[in-house]
């Protein structure tokens, strides 16, 4: 842990020198409930100054967390840390007893300078195209690099301070908070879900958010400046109108768009928004990506396709794990390729020009209609680029006359669009069969379903036909 590192919430900070005290009386307490090194130790909480330092804790131990969304059913949970084979469950009352800012404790600090880098620190959620989570361990190393590559394009100091804005349990929440430790930056937890006063009263200057949160922010006038007075501001998440981007670079707004996925301990490729609401997004060092060929090429079935994007490096997680059993899913990246030439594949399609990577969709939610090929983020970025438009998900339907057609739903900024005008824009960017047969207002029970959204919760909505 860098000497300058420090933790903000609220009023209150603790410098190193604090946190190293805090850590140490919660490694104590943990050793009294019996956790050793290697026990994979689940957390299911909301972020807290108490679960960073928790998380702290554990590593101090070299056992491993298992961060959980405190919004997951009590029998998701219950599967989930059974999956993982974790010795113990914390929750809020129980984390939060473990962490003691009792004045009158004494303990010697510790550090987290000697962390091994094949360490296994985190053992994170992800969800697979079935919808179901599947747990991705990562090492010391994993988190280490892609901080370090971070840093290369977002510069992090110890004068800087970073708002944790994503939660634990996600990849992005751990990310913010590793990098924040190396760079010895301070690190501020919101206390409630006000970001502009987080920001404001945080001394914030970097950001993590995705296109939703930007959004709410540019609808009030009043935050342009607090906008403008930030360093750095890192989207990521689903797909981002570009109309958003365009306001934001028009404003004077630093945005960067990344690229990223849990397997890859966050980041994978990074760029500035300029003019225009275009950003060129580059690989990050310590990662290396490559573009499926042909599958024809090969002389066996593989287990991508063609344009799928193919990733590896010191940030690459070291497997999905499921009891005592891991698994890495690789491929050959080419048929002439050595052995050890392994690639993991990520399951988005994509094309890489002299090290800038373009995203064009996912493999798995490609679908087929009277006979041509799908890809739902096209349609979704046409529909994302009309004024208006907040958010949008596309999903197939079935259809007797062309197996399947894509349907849209949509959140619209203010006021409602037309089906009529929303056809008419789409025809001048997209050909008639890649039109949507439908479109649906959001689902009201969706609006807060975290990160990344899922497909498979927008299709549970539609009637039966």
């Amino acid at each position: 842990m860098n000497e300058n590192f420090s933790i903000i919430w609220g009023t209150r900070q603790l410098k190193s020198s604090q946190v190293s005290l805090y850590v140490s009386s919660a490694v104590k307490q943990l050793r009294g409930l019996g956790v050793k090194a290697h026990d994979r130790i689940a957390l299911c909480d909301d972020n807290s100054v108490e679960y960073v330092i928790f998380l702290l804790a554990l590593w101090q131990l070299k056992a491993v967390a298992v961060p959980i969304s405190p919004r997951w059913p009590d029998k998701t949970i219950s599967s989930y840390v059974s999956k993982v084979s974790a010795r113990h469950l914390f929750r809020s009352t129980e984390l939060k007893r473990t962490v003691c800012f009792d004045a009158r404790h004494q303990y010697e600090a510790s550090s987290l300078g000697e962390l091994d880098l094949n360490q296994e620190v985190s053992i994170v959620a992800t969800s697979g195209s079935s919808g179901e989570a599947k747990a991705a361990v990562h090492t010391w190393g994993n988190h280490f690099y892609s901080a370090q590559g971070s840093q290369e394009i977002i510069p992090l100091t110890s004068a800087d301070r970073w708002l944790l804005s994503l939660p634990l349990y996600h990849v992005s929440g751990l990310a913010i908070t590793v990098r924040c430790l190396l760079a010895g930056a301070g690190l501020v937890i919101a206390t409630d879900d006000d970001l502009v006063s987080s920001i404001q009263r945080g001394k914030v200057t970097h950001v993590s958010l995705v296109g939703a949160q930007l959004q709410r922010l540019l609808a009030d006038e009043k935050n342009y400046q607090l906008l403008r007075s930030l360093k750095y501001i890192l989207l990521g998440g689903s797909a981002i109108p570009r109309a958003l981007l365009e306001e934001s670079v028009k404003l004077g707004v630093n945005i960067f768009i990344s690229y990223g996925l849990t397997e890859m301990s966050s980041q994978v490729a990074t760029g500035k928004v300029v003019e225009g609401g275009q950003a060129s997004v580059k690989v990050l060092p310590f990662r290396q990506v490559c573009i499926q060929p042909p599958l024809s090429s090969f002389p066996r079935k593989r287990e991508s396709i063609e344009g799928e994007i193919l990733v590896k490096g010191e940030v690459l997680f070291k497997g999905y794990v499921a009891g005592t059993k891991l698994h890495l899913p690789t491929v050959l990246s080419s048929p002439n390729a050595s052995v050890g030439d392994l690639w993991f594949p990520t399951g988005d399609m994509g094309h890489l020009d002299n090290g800038f990577l373009t995203v064009t969709g996912r493999r798995d939610s490609m679908f087929i209609s009277g006979g041509e090929n799908i890809h739902p983020e096209e349609i979704e970025k046409a529909l994302l680029n009309i004024k208006g438009i907040a958010e949008v998900i596309v999903v197939p339907r079935e259809d007797k006359e062309f197996g399947q057609r894509p349907i849209a739903f949509i959140k619209f900024t203010d006021g409602v669009l037309t089906e009529e005008e929303m056809v008419r824009l789409l025809q001048l960017e997209l050909p008639h069969f890649k039109i949507p047969a439908a479109f649906f207002p959001w689902p009201q029970n969706l609006m807060s379903q975290g990160i990344k959204i899922s497909r498979q919760d927008f299709l549970k909505t539609l009637p039966r036909r």
